[in-house]
């Protein structure tokens, strides 16, 4: 127990939260008390109500108050695979012979020393199908009312989609339809309309006469055409994470990581769109588009000590040496020569572990 604590203890460092309210916490002999966890003195120490403090290796765990879970800063579309089972995720910039260029979840562009990372996978044990940041053409949107990409927000980048006028659409199909996995978009609502009402409508293959739906108004955030329906979120300005997730039996609205709804899906049911709609006047305003394939549990494979290597989707190796990667390619130098792989067709990449003492020290820049 003591080990989560310390790893619970550390992604708070990291997302560099000064102080973190608490409820409670639990010593060896299950003794509890109440308090709250500071941080003092670069040290973390759990302070009682009654004015009394523990150190960490005092305690078993900290159980904390409920609170939303804060959107992250960041697209998470890629882990860095750090010793100890560690991760970090967000979203991968650069990678050249000696350093990797990563902008991590809490918004902060780490430069880190290649020899202390084990490797890089897509985030959540998922292939990406297609992923849109609106900071160039996006020819594969049909646009319907004259939606345009904007400068004013973006949550990443430069600039978004903006729909500012009653009848705007933007309708996004791929292939192959997704039977397993996630569809993420964020949206910034700026509340500028008390009458304001947009939808985000998921394309189901067969097409539904009512399609599983999320509905943005003055009232809040909620889903429509669910079978069964969870509750709402009461409507806030500034960015949001909107999620559509579909397995084997059942398709689920979320908006914040909250779960809006959710209704069952039919043995041939799949996902191979989404629309956004504005239907009345205000302002609206989509960023990050993804889309991934989730892939069943496989053990991964251990570095080798003089070869990188690719993890393709099936398990199978490439081994060469990686000279370079960015979001959307990875180059290895192998006996064929130098070819480029989509990050589409592996679960990631692996990097030789020479010196397994050098991948054992925390990176700089993580704390």
């Amino acid at each position: 127990m003591r080990f989560h604590l310390l790893l619970l203890l550390a992604t708070i460092s990291l997302t560099r939260i000064p102080i973190a309210a608490g409820d409670d916490a639990v010593d060896p002999t299950g003794k509890k008390y109440t308090g709250r966890l500071i941080e003092d003195q670069g040290a973390w120490r759990f302070r009682t109500d009654a004015g009394k403090a523990f150190s960490l290796n005092e305690l078993t765990y900290v159980h904390f108050d409920a609170k939303p879970t804060p959107l992250p800063k960041t697209p998470l579309t890629r882990t860095l695979l750090l010793a100890n089972e560690q991760r970090v995720t967000g979203v991968l910039l650069d990678v050249d012979t000696k350093k990797i260029v990563f902008a991590a979840s809490w918004g902060k562009v780490l430069t880190l020393d290649r020899s202390q990372i084990l490797g890089i996978e897509n985030a959540d044990r998922c292939i990406p199908i297609l992923h849109d940041d609106f900071e160039g053409a996006i020819p594969s949107w049909q646009l319907e009312g004259k939606p345009a990409l904007s400068r004013e927000r973006a949550f990443f980048g430069q600039s978004s989609l903006q729909f500012d006028a009653a009848g705007q659409k933007a309708t996004r199909s791929w292939k192959p339809p997704l039977r397993d996995g996630a569809i993420r978009v964020f949206f910034c609502d700026i509340a500028d309309s008390p009458k304001r009402r947009w939808t985000f409508v998921v394309q189901t293959k067969p097409a539904r006469k009512a399609p599983p739906t999320l509905i943005i108004d003055a009232a809040g955030y909620d889903g429509a055409n669910l079978t069964e329906h969870f509750g709402s979120l009461k409507a806030t300005p500034g960015w949001h994470l909107h999620a559509i997730e579909i397995n084997g039996e059942r398709l689920r609205i979320f908006v914040d990581d909250v779960c809006l709804g959710q209704t069952r899906t039919l043995p041939d049911e799949s996902i191979d769109g989404i629309r956004c709609a504005m239907e009345s006047a205000g302002k609206l305003y989509i960023d990050e588009l993804s889309v991934s394939r989730r892939l069943p549990l496989m053990p991964r494979p251990k570095p080798g000590a003089d070869q990188d290597s690719l993890w393709l989707e099936h398990g199978e190796q490439i081994f060469g040496k990686i000279v370079s990667a960015d979001a959307l390619n990875v180059v290895l130098d192998a006996k064929f020569g130098k070819r480029s792989f989509a990050w589409s067709t592996m679960r990631g990449i692996l990097f030789a572990q020479a010196n397994p003492s050098a991948a054992a020290t925390e990176p700089d820049g993580l704390a």
